[in-house]
């Protein structure tokens, strides 16, 4: 039998997220929870210092920190979900279900980690052997970066929301992805975009503006990465959400 071809990309969600968002901010709170448990994290690791040590804790702070923004991300999946069925979200009942479900999302949170952590380092490698640059990362790096996000753009919804194990959803997200590939690509460039370039630059920008006013504090730096961090999160969990459960429960033949 004959596949249908794949629907055309939806580029309603992400502006109907943006509204829910507004009206929902409880959505945001474990994201922002698990973001200033990361800074927790950060800040007892830097202090082992430099050397060998100093790297190793430095290599597990960060893949601690992406572990918890996955497990934020997957509770807020399930708060975005509750969303656009019901038009509001409950803290209390997504709370509930994330603790119901913290083990298959702790499972596909570690899965994701582990794939973007091989992917880092053989950009890292990629780097070394292609050294060409685009505003100051390597060329090669970032699209191996990117090409790791759109294939696990659905995991962690697919574990929070679509009832699959944890152990199962990096495969569920493949296979959609290569069912709708136009639309996990623009998912996971606006993912991508928002949390390694948007969050960042933003967040440099309110520093700077504040700088004098906390007393040239660090931790006051990293706390507002931290709640623009979880506001971009929360928005990206509404729209990948709503473009996994658009096609994850239909056939197209």
């Amino acid at each position: 039998m004959r596949r249908a071809p794949a629907p055309a990309v939806d580029f309603g969600v992400y502006a109907k997220a943006v509204p829910l968002l507004v009206r929902n901010p409880a959505i945001m709170v474990i994201p922002l929870l698990m973001a200033v448990i990361g800074v927790l994290v950060g800040l007892m690791t830097s202090a082992s210092g430099g050397g060998i040590i100093g790297g190793t804790t430095s290599g597990l702070s960060s893949f601690i920190v992406l572990l918890l923004q996955l497990f934020g991300l997957g509770a807020a999946c399930l708060m975005a979900d509750d969303a656009w069925r019901h038009g509001h979200a409950s803290f209390e009942n997504g709370w509930s279900e994330a603790r119901r479900r913290g083990g298959d999302l702790l499972m596909a949170a570690l899965g994701v980690t582990l794939i973007f952590s091989v992917a880092q380092y053989a950009g890292a490698l990629l780097a070394s052997l292609i050294p060409f640059y685009l505003g100051g990362f390597n060329a090669a790096a970032l699209l191996l970066m990117v090409a790791a996000a759109v294939f696990l753009i659905w995991a962690i919804p697919a574990a929070a929301v679509g009832g699959v194990s944890g152990g199962a959803s990096i495969q569920t997200s493949i296979d959609r992805v290569r069912a709708t590939p136009a639309t996990a690509v623009v998912a996971a460039i606006i993912t991508f975009a928002l949390l390694q370039f948007a969050v960042p630059y933003a967040a440099s920008y309110l520093w700077v503006q504040v700088f004098a006013y906390a007393g040239g504090s660090v931790i006051v730096g990293l706390l507002i990465q931290a709640l623009l961090g979880a506001i971009a999160l929360a928005y990206v969990a509404l729209f990948i959400t709503k473009t996994y459960t658009d096609g994850a429960f239909t056939r197209r033949w």
